[in-house]
């Protein structure tokens, strides 16, 4: 917590100068408590501050909180086949299948109010703005087809359900007019790769501009030389593993017999 005010209390002494610039169009500025999430054996989450000013803000406007920001956190994208299950014969089975295209595989959004009132249908849609405005698309097509809105909707109810898609509305709180914050929280199950934190500006409705700053979510110690050896080489790894396991299973077999 004290890193976190300090990197807070630096934050704003060099944003501080861009408070007394000219009339020009407003802009944000935003930064990370931390640029890096190790996951270890012992990984059970992490919270992850969102630091942001406003700069060239019009007093008037900031005084009747006529800004609005929306912050987002997005893992890194794929493709995603979602799989209906059926009952045949008495059994459950894969039935249809859907497979969709660029699906972040994690996504958290904190804003300053409801997002419908943020702004316009078309602008929050354009700018991919809550999970219901996701460009969650079946591969190859440019349209969803409206036999695909179940799959979608399964999508977007799996990911909320393993905590990896998120919303927390009026979550970013403002410290002054123009300074303010979010966290937003890392889930046990966050996808290593690059992160991109995304803050976007409205102005009384209208869309202004976005900046971004990138996470960095990556396994440490031996979590990471097991990932590492997995994908650089998997046929070592499997090895390995087979080795692990038949060693296991004898010496279980050494400690329960029965003399």
């Amino acid at each position: 917590m004290r890193l976190t005010s300090i990197f807070f209390l630096l934050f704003c002494w060099l944003t501080d100068g861009a408070f007394a610039q000219g009339a020009e169009q407003a802009d944000v500025q935003i930064g990370l408590s931390n640029e890096t999430v190790a996951i270890t054996s012992s990984f059970d989450g992490a919270d992850v501050v969102v630091f942001g000013t406003i700069e060239n803000g019009r007093a008037d406007l900031l005084a009747s909180k006529a800004y609005d920001i929306v912050i987002t956190l997005t893992g890194p994208t794929g493709n995603l086949v979602v799989r209906r299950k059926e009952r045949k014969l008495g059994i459950w089975v894969n039935g249809s299948a859907h497979e969709f295209s660029d699906v972040p595989a994690s996504y958290a959004i904190a804003t300053t109010r409801r997002v419908g009132d943020i702004s316009d249908a078309e602008n929050l849609k354009i700018l991919q703005i809550g999970l219901n405005n996701l460009n969650l698309l079946p591969l190859g097509e440019e349209i969803a087809a409206p036999e695909a809105e179940p799959f979608r909707e399964s999508l977007l109810r799996l990911k909320k359900k393993q905590g990896l898609f998120s919303e927390s509305i009026g979550g970013i709180e403002f410290l002054t007019p123009t300074l303010f914050k979010a966290t937003i929280r890392v889930p046990a199950n966050v996808p290593i790769g690059k992160h991109e934190a995304r803050a976007n500006l409205f102005e009384a409705g209208k869309f202004i501009t976005t900046r971004s700053s990138q996470l960095t979510v990556r396994k440490q110690g031996f979590e990471q030389a097991a990932y590492d050896l997995a994908h650089s080489n998997g046929l070592l790894y499997g090895i390995i593993a087979v080795f692990i396991a038949m060693a296991t299973g004898w010496l279980a077999s050494v400690i329960f017999s029965k003399d």
